[in-house]
């Protein structure tokens, strides 16, 4: 067998496996992308990110350590007492991420969009959800929502709420 072939294999195993790992929730899905899979992981580093990645959805589904305010990669790897770089490669080959910013906005729009698509929420201002959700300023938040949604904000809420109104 070729050396590319044997390659292919290797990769082939190591996406099964993941995709078949216990406790890796929805919002890491992403690692079972054939990125994810560095060649030449050992069974033991495998074991100590799987630690990691549930450490890390933790964090961010049930504290959502993401709304907090200071919130970086460096914070988030102090509170999970690893290296920054260490974070940065779960981040990104692990769950697919081309950025931490993009890791976090994957938390923190979902948050948006509900809130904004909550009748009973039309009162509350577009920019108050948005700091709630972590976002530190309008700027970023209104680009990364349209971005994810082809929509503003404004839009957005306008939308869905007349969807709600309308008579099914």
């Amino acid at each position: 067998m070729t050396a590319g072939g044997v390659l292919a294999l290797a990769l082939a195993a190591a996406l099964l496996r993941l995709r078949q790992a216990p406790g890796v929730g929805p919002a890491l899905e992403h690692a079972t992308r054939a990125s994810s899979a560095p060649i030449g992981m050992s069974a033991a580093t495998d074991a100590e990110d799987r630690v990691l990645l549930d450490r890390l959805q933790s964090l961010m589904e049930n504290e959502r350590i993401y709304r907090e305010e200071g919130f970086s990669l460096a914070m988030l790897a102090r509170r999970m007492a690893i290296p920054e770089y260490r974070l940065r490669r779960l981040v990104n080959q692990c769950l697919g991420h081309r950025n931490f910013i993009s890791f976090a906005n994957g938390y923190r729009l979902p948050e948006t969009m509900a809130a904004l698509a909550d009748p009973s929420q039309r009162q509350v201002p577009i920019l108050t959800i948005a700091l709630d959700a972590g976002f530190q300023s309008i700027g970023p938040f209104n680009r990364a929502f349209k971005a994810h949604t082809g929509l503003t904000p404004s839009e957005f809420r306008r939308e869905r709420i007349e969807r709600a109104r309308a008579p099914a």
